[in-house]
C-alpha cells in the first residue's frame, strides 16, 4: 500500500476522482462499490458462512463500509489504510460501529493489524495490490494471514488486465496514484495465496456490460469464467 503522500492529497477529492474515472461505464461509483460486497455476500451465503469480524484492508476514505454494514449487519467492521488523511476522512463520515485506523510505513514489522485486539474471519481487499510494489505483495498477505481465524476467507478484487476497456482507461488515467501502478494478472494473486497455504478459487470475472446494456447483466453469472470482465476477484480460504 505505497504512495502514502499521493493518497493523502487525494483523500478529500477521492469521490469525485473515482466518479470521473468510471463515468464511461454509465454506472455510478456506488454501483461498483456495492457489487463487490454483494459478491462477497453471495459466496458466503453459498458456503453458509456468517462473518463476525471483517477487515477492509486499504479502506481509503471508507466508501465501501456502508455496504459491508448493509449486507453483514451483525459483523464488526474494521478499516485500515496507509493514508492518514484518508482515515481521517473516513472517520469524519460518522459511521457507527465501524472502526478505522491508519497504518504507518512499518506496519508489517509492528503487527499493526492486531491493534483492534481481534482476529478476522473475512478480509476484503479491493483495488489495492495494483498500487503496491509487487515485491511487497507476499509480505502484505503474510502479515494479514497472521491475524486470521481458522477457516478465514480473503476476497481480493482487482482490475482485469485482459479487458481492453480497462487497459484503455488505465493507460489514459493521469492521477499520480496510478502513474506507477501495474495491472495484475489473476495468476499473480493466486500464486501468492497458494504459497501462503491458502486454498484458492478460480478467477471470477465480473462487470461485462456497461449501463447501456444493463438488460444483459443477469447473464454475467454465466460468463464469470471468461477473462473479459472489467474486474476479477479471487477467494483465498484458510484450511
Amino acid at each position: 500500500m505505497g504512495k502514502k503522500a499521493e493518497f493523502d492529497k487525494l483523500a478529500n477529492s477521492y469521490d469525485n476522482w473515482h466518479a470521473d474515472l468510471i463515468k464511461g461505464s454509465g454506472f455510478s461509483r456506488e454501483y461498483f462499490l456495492e457489487y463487490k460486497v454483494k459478491e462477497v455476500a453471495r459466496i458466503l451465503t453459498e458456503k453458509n458462512f456468517t462473518p463476525k469480524n471483517i477487515l477492509d484492508f486499504g479502506c481509503g476514505v471508507g466508501d465501501v463500509e456502508p455496504y459491508l454494514q448493509k449486507y453483514f449487519p451483525e459483523a464488526n467492521i474494521f478499516g485500515v489504510d496507509i493514508s492518514q488523511e484518508s482515515i481521517e476522512t473516513a472517520k469524519s463520515k460518522g459511521y457507527k460501529n465501524i472502526s478505522f485506523a491508519p497504518l504507518d510505513e512499518n506496519w508489517i514489522e509492528s503487527d499493526a493489524l492486531s491493534q483492534f485486539n481481534t482476529v478476522y474471519d473475512i478480509v476484503f481487499i479491493a483495488g489495492v495490490f495494483h498500487h503496491a510494489p509487487k515485491d511487497e505483495h507476499f509480505k502484505i498477505l503474510s502479515a494479514i494471514k497472521s491475524n486470521l481465524t481458522q477457516n478465514a476467507k480473503i476476497f481480493i478484487f482487482e482490475l482485469n488486465p485482459y479487458n481492453p476497456a480497462t487497459r484503455y482507461v488505465f493507460a489514459k488515467h493521469e492521477k499520480p496514484v496510478d502513474r506507477n501502478a501495474n495491472l495484475l494478472p489473476p495468476r499473480h494473486i493466486k500464486k501468492i495465496l497458494q504459497n501462503l497455504g491458502f486454498r484458492t478459487s478460480r478467477s471470477i470475472y465480473t462487470i461485462f456490460f456497461p449501463s447501456a446494456l444493463k438488460i444483459f447483466i443477469p447473464l454475467e453469472k454465466y460468463l464469470s469464467r471468461i477473462p473479459l470482465g472489467a474486474h476479477y476477484y479471487i477467494l483465498g480460504e484458510e484450511f
